[in-house]
């Protein structure tokens, strides 16, 4: 089976790494907002989207020096995934979590929050190994 081909841009170290770092600010502040509710639950998961749609980015660059370069987030973990297919699936999931916590109006539930702080703790921690 041949992959798709995806929409890329070569980025550097340096690039990498800035991707990193705010990929653990974006957790730093999920992590600030986990034990509240209500629409705090959404904001915390949006948080946690962002911040590995990030280390997805570094990992990728850090690997290949490439990133995905289009709208499609789930394009990125599939990129992702030809590099790392633990933290593409953590991507995949962060990904299908975000039009609720971005655009829904409804609540998302604490196995959400509990789900995508998992996940993106797992795709920043490896960013960081990867960049280090």
């Amino acid at each position: 089976m041949n992959a798709r081909r995806l929409a890329t841009r070569r980025q550097d170290a340096p690039h990498a790494t800035a991707r990193r770092r705010i990929a653990e600010k974006y957790l730093e502040v999920a992590e600030l907002i986990e034990a509240e509710d209500g629409a705090a639950v959404n904001v915390c998961v949006g948080l946690c989207v962002l911040a590995g749609i990030a280390a997805g980015d570094a990992i990728c660059v850090a690997a290949t020096g490439e990133r995905y370069a289009g709208q499609d987030h789930a394009a990125a973990a599939e990129l992702l995934s030809r590099v790392d297919s633990r933290h593409g699936k953590g991507l995949r999931d962060l990904v299908a979590l975000k039009p609720a916590a971005h655009y829904g109006t409804g609540l998302l539930t604490d196995r959400d929050r509990r789900a995508a702080l998992r996940a993106a703790g797992s795709l920043v921690e490896e960013a960081r190994a990867r960049t280090a």
